[in-house]
């Protein structure tokens, strides 16, 4: 079956089962942020953005990503809010294992986008999603924290904090 979608930013046609799922179909394209675990959609390793939320890529039959758009890891790291995060996790002291990195970055993207600041309730929210153990809660919290001052900052906002 040939699915047109947008893949990353390029218009392209996809060749899969309609019943593969997207993680099989991104995999087989190279595209290894796209971590297969548990097959499930428990873990959020295989998390990619789909029509701007994240979703768990192994829940995701191909056949209904056509004209999709769809954002992988690799991607969406070449970003200003990729490098705000990636910023916000350091000062935070934050180390991802590399298998949550994508659940992680994407969870807290699209928190950002949706929420100026997040409320203390939200992070906790955020941090019960995450399950891999490669970083503690408080720590987390204080990386998304982070995150938004610089997202704030690089937007030229107030912080509010």
């Amino acid at each position: 079956m040939k699915i047109p979608v947008t893949l990353n930013d390029e218009k392209i046609i996809l060749d899969a089962q309609p019943d593969e799922s997207l993680l099989e179909v991104l995999r087989r394209r190279h595209f290894f942020s796209v971590k297969n675990a548990c097959g499930k959609g428990q873990c959020g390793f295989c998390t990619v953005y789909l029509d701007d939320k994240p979703v768990h890529s192994c829940l995701i039959p191909a056949g209904i990503v056509r004209n999709a758009s769809i954002t992988t890891l690799e991607h969406f790291s070449k970003t200003e809010a990729y490098a705000d995060i990636a910023r916000g996790f350091e000062q935070a002291d934050v180390h991802l294992c590399g298998w949550c990195n994508a659940a992680k970055y994407f969870s807290v993207h699209y928190l950002l986008t949706k929420v100026y600041r997040p409320s203390k309730d939200e992070l906790n929210e955020l941090a019960d999603q995450q399950i891999c153990s490669c970083t503690n809660r408080d720590s987390f919290i204080n990386g998304v924290v982070y995150a938004m001052a610089n997202k704030h900052k690089r937007e030229g906002r107030k912080n509010g904090l």
